[in-house]
């Protein structure tokens, strides 16, 4: 049974004419014909008499015409409820996102849920970024925030904003762990590289350019266990987004390095065709930042005029 068989044996039975029918289908009278006696045999039915010249429902025929118009009632409900999904006006959207941009994030989101009340938006936080676009082009998520994204077939990425990386050093390195060098003898603790490349490929480089390769510290998985046990027992040092870490461990200093290590973070979309809403979310990101962005410049201008 097909959908359009539904909707001409329903146009035959409101216009009791097979050619009426077809003219208000926009399209020709054997076509409909056609398809209708293949419903009846397929159905086993004879739905409508046509020993006279307007055709009649038999009575099998008004049994069935309440169950088809139910059904084309469902189905047109599912195609209008797959338009709004499409236009990224309701439906789910998942996004993959890391706790380290988190206010960023979530001032995008509420965004999204003020221009798109019908849609939810379901998040999860992942510490891997290779993970995050794996499953963005398998089709697993329909957006991802991810820091230092490496090419990766079906994904486009689209930059936001640079974030600072943070020196997480042992109390006793505070005043002097700015320069990198000074931290040559102290064992490093990296994320593993399979998962976030990008950041991996940054703190080695910088490590390099200050004179030298740091030591293999521990993996680093849970940041505030890291920054409880092993650096704040003095065992090895990290660097770490400046949004994820607290500054309430007196055995640890959070120092800015010299010079600075920005890590670009982004909103990575499926390529081609993202979801309406993914780019709605893409539109609320961009506009936060620049946001950020604004602030920061103003209070920079303000600080200035003020030395003056």
């Amino acid at each position: 049974m097909e959908v359009r068989q539904l909707r001409y044996f329903v146009a035959v039975a409101e216009c009791e004419h097979f050619g009426r029918a077809a003219e208000a289908l926009r399209i020709v009278q054997p076509a409909v014909s056609k398809q209708v006696a293949r419903l009846e045999r397929e159905l086993g039915l004879t739905l409508f008499d046509r020993s006279h010249r307007r055709v009649r429902l038999t009575p099998d025929g008004q049994a069935f015409l309440v169950h088809a118009r139910r059904a084309l009632r469902g189905i047109d409900r599912a195609a209008a409820a797959a338009a709004d999904i499409a236009a990224g006006n309701t439906g789910l959207l998942r996004i993959g996102s890391s706790v380290v941009f988190s206010s960023r994030i979530e001032a995008a989101l509420a965004a999204v849920r003020d221009a798109h009340p019908g849609i939810t938006l379901q998040v999860t936080s992942s510490a891997s970024t290779t993970g995050q676009l794996a499953a963005l082009a398998a089709g697993d998520l329909d957006a991802a925030f991810v820091a230092a994204p490496p090419d990766t077939p079906g994904v486009r990425v689209h930059h936001l904003w640079d974030e600072p990386l943070l020196l997480a050093v042992p109390a006793a390195y505070a005043r002097t762990a700015g320069d990198l060098a000074t931290l040559a003898e102290l064992p490093l603790a990296l994320a593993a590289r399979a998962d976030n490349p990008g950041i991996h490929h940054l703190i080695m480089a910088a490590c390099r350019a200050a004179g030298f390769t740091p030591r293999v510290g521990p993996t680093l998985t849970r940041v505030q266990d890291l920054l409880a046990g092993p650096v704040a027992a003095g065992a090895c040092w990290t660097l770490l987004p400046a949004g994820a870490v607290s500054r309430d461990l007196a055995a640890v200093a959070l120092v800015r390095p010299d010079p600075p290590i920005r890590v670009p973070a982004a909103l990575a979309l499926p390529d081609p065709a993202p979801r309406a809403s993914a780019l709605s979310l893409l539109t609320a990101a961009q506009a936060k930042t620049g946001q950020t962005r604004q602030t920061r410049q103003t209070a920079s201008e303000r600080a200035s005029s003020d030395a003056q």
